[in-house]
């Protein structure tokens, strides 16, 4: 499937009208959350990407310390993975699908995983607590992957 049809198909799935832009970009808003699609034809694939949240000001090596562990075999992050945008500032989440995988159903699949994922690493930055002294930085309490329902 081309990626005009799988962007026009995962538009058609959600009730909305998506395409690419001239820079192989759209975007839309799920769970109140913004997610940006990017082509990438010189690696056949398909980016995910989406604002965590800015970081806060206090505790942060703790919260790097689990954001790094949620990352090791994308343990808690369902395939994506977390970062710092240091042009913005803020936290991000970004998966890569190579397009030779996708079809209209697995790319709302993965859409959908994806929005779950970055509404619980959103909720995770927003509500950080750094641990108590001598308890782990993980947030395996905190993140559960979804499988939930998307909504637009």
């Amino acid at each position: 499937m081309e990626i005009k049809e799988l962007i026009g198909s995962l538009g058609d799935r959600i009730g909305i009208q998506l395409a690419l832009d001239a820079d192989g970009a759209c975007s839309f808003e799920a769970d109140g959350l913004v997610v940006t699609l990017n082509h990438f034809p010189e690696i056949d694939s398909l980016a995910l990407t989406g604002d965590v949240g800015e970081p806060p000001p206090e505790k942060l090596e703790s919260l790097y310390k689990a954001m790094l562990e949620a990352n090791c075999a994308f343990a808690g992050t369902a395939g994506a993975t977390l970062s710092l945008d240091s042009a913005s500032g803020r936290f991000s989440l970004c998966r890569a699908l190579p397009l030779a995988t996708l079809g209209a159903d697995s790319l709302y699949a993965a859409v959908e995983g994806f929005v779950n994922t970055l509404d619980a690493w959103h909720k995770i930055v927003a509500n950080y607590r750094a641990p108590a002294e001598g308890q782990s930085a993980g947030v395996e309490s905190e993140f559960s992957p979804g499988h939930g329902f998307m909504q637009v």
